[in-house]
């Protein structure tokens, strides 16, 4: 299920759940050798537990959010449909696509903290698996609008 290997990501927009499954795909194979090859007492077959255990409650976390709500979820076809409310207003919807891309984020660059170590092997993907520090590319630039007016950063004039 792992996307181009080439790919590049730079903000949480650009994250797929294919960008997930690939780290999913690059770390289970490892991990389940070392249950298997590990008693279930010792310290290394409980770490690798506790790494699968991980990595699946990030992966589901950022799948959600990704895909957006309802995804994985079976309803219950005799509950009553939701209430129709409101619909949001353009400043709702901006600040939810806010909150939704730093949860992106912030599960992303767990999950690339939970890779790292194997960064060295055959197999792993530097151009993917990093954290992003920006939402998009838009955030990134505000950010660097906002440092310069600050005079955090002097611009170089010709």
């Amino acid at each position: 299920m792992s996307s181009d290997p080439e790919r590049t990501l730079h903000y949480a927009v650009d994250v797929t759940v294919d960008d997930a499954w690939a780290i999913i795909d690059f770390l289970t194979p490892r991990l389940e050798s070392l249950e298997r090859t590990y008693d279930g007492g010792t310290e290394e077959h409980r770490t690798a537990a506790a790494l699968g255990e991980a990595m699946s409650v990030l992966f589901l976390a950022l799948e959600l959010e990704i895909r957006g709500p309802g995804v994985g979820r079976h309803r219950n076809r005799s509950a009553a449909p939701p209430a129709i409310g409101p619909s949001p207003t353009e400043d709702e919807r901006i600040v939810e696509k806010k909150r939704r891309l730093t949860r992106i984020a912030e599960y992303w660059n767990q999950l690339c903290g939970i890779v790292r170590p194997w960064s060295e092997s055959k197999g792993y993907d530097r151009a993917r698996w990093h954290p992003v520090t920006f939402l998009d590319m838009a955030a990134e630039d505000e950010h660097h609008r906002r440092v310069t007016e600050a005079g955090l950063r002097r611009t170089h004039q010709s």
